[in-house]
């Protein structure tokens, strides 16, 4: 409901509300005419009163929904009947209140409930003021009743709630249209706020994720790079970062096309994910080149990880979805960050990269260290 236009969701709200509306009118027709009840509590003039007024609202939701099907066929936008959807709404309910008592239980679940609904549904502004308008009236309609006006409770000739005329059937009518509206707000909210929820994490996942390969992309590698590189120096361990790129790409692209090389750079990320080591960080950070972080990891260390790597790409080729086997390989450039070494993420990135290279020169698929001597010749 959340992706729906706001026309969808006034009609669908209007819909509700108007069925809500003729359960009203049917439960005040018999009740006033067919129950004990109304000959002893209601008004004859508050029950004619009640009748237009479940009328004018039934009317006033059905041209709601009228309004937002135009809308919706002619695939239109209009804050314009947002506005007036939302203050209808309230002045409805304020009609009810007005009728059965602004005190009613009915009255201060619309008033706590609505304002929930509507804020996840149609956001803030149309809200605040239907919110605002409708708590003004409240409070007007209350002051003018305490001030002796006789406009509280017209429907009734008697109050049904006093302890010496206290009527357990209005309590039961009370309770069984409170519950419905209740227990709809309830689930309404659960339902909104739990798409809400996964929403929120898919836009979560997709800020830190590699959208094609699930992994860490480069932004959330480079915050866990930095994390690693602080906690290296504070235990004074190694840290090791591995930059790799798979060996003729392009040629994979160009001869198999674009959706293989997907499917290419998807099982290397698995295969890499399942080779290293649970404390490893791994992120792909552009085209077919990815990082490995390798934490409390010499020389020694990263050389047997990073040559698993290696051989779990090259010794098992790849089946694409036509059955094409593909042998792909990989050129790895590895640099170790020794306790001392004041080194950042982009300064050892590019140290990683500079071995890559000399990978990539000495015939790839191979392994190759950073050092002093090999970035001077480069």
């Amino acid at each position: 409901m959340l992706d729906w236009s706001d026309s969808e969701k006034c009609l669908l709200l209007s819909v509700l509300l108007s069925v809500y509306m003729l359960f009203y009118l049917a439960w005040h027709l018999v009740t006033a005419f067919f129950t004990d009840f109304g000959a002893q509590y209601i008004s004859p003039a508050g029950a004619r009163q009640f009748t237009g007024v479940l009328l004018f609202n039934v009317s006033g939701y059905l041209v709601m929904i009228a309004w937002a099907a135009v809308l919706r066929k002619k695939r239109r936008q209009s804050r314009f009947f947002v506005h007036c959807f939302v203050q209808f709404f309230g002045f409805s309910f304020l009609l009810v209140g007005l009728m059965l008592g602004l005190y009613s239980p009915i009255t201060g679940m619309v008033l706590l409930g609505s304002p929930l609904v509507g804020f996840i549904l149609f956001g803030f502004r149309p809200v605040v003021w239907g919110f605002t308008v409708s708590t003004v009236m409240v409070l007007l309609l209350a002051w003018l009743s305490a001030s002796g006006y006789d406009i509280y409770a017209l429907y009734f000739r008697a109050d049904p709630t006093a302890k010496d005329s206290l009527s357990y059937y209005w309590i039961a009518s009370t309770v069984a249209f409170s519950v419905p509206f209740v227990t709809a707000v309830l689930t309404l909210v659960s339902l909104l706020l739990r798409r809400w929820v996964h929403r929120e994490a898919q836009v979560r996942a997709m800020a830190v994720q590699d959208p094609l390969t699930g992994l860490a992309n480069r932004r959330a590698l480079f915050d866990q790079f930095a994390h690693e590189i602080a906690r290296a120096r504070r235990a004074g361990e190694d840290l090791s970062v591995c930059v790799l790129d798979l060996d003729h790409f392009k040629q994979i692209n160009d001869r198999h096309g674009h959706a293989a090389g997907d499917t290419v750079l998807v099982r290397v990320a698995e295969r890499l994910r399942q080779t290293l080591r649970e404390t490893d960080r791994i992120g792909r950070i552009g085209g077919e080149e990815f990082v490995l972080v390798l934490p409390a990891t010499g020389r020694m260390g990263a050389k047997n990880v990073v040559e698993r790597c290696r051989a779990a790409l090259y010794d098992t080729p790849i089946v694409l979805d036509d059955g094409t086997a593909l042998t792909v390989s990989a050129s790895f450039g590895v640099v170790v960050a020794a306790p001392g070494m004041e080194a950042t993420a982009s300064q050892l990135v590019s140290q990683a990269d500079e071995a890559l290279y000399q990978a990539k020169q000495r015939g790839r698929n191979r392994v190759e260290f950073w050092s002093a001597v090999t970035s001077a010749t480069a």
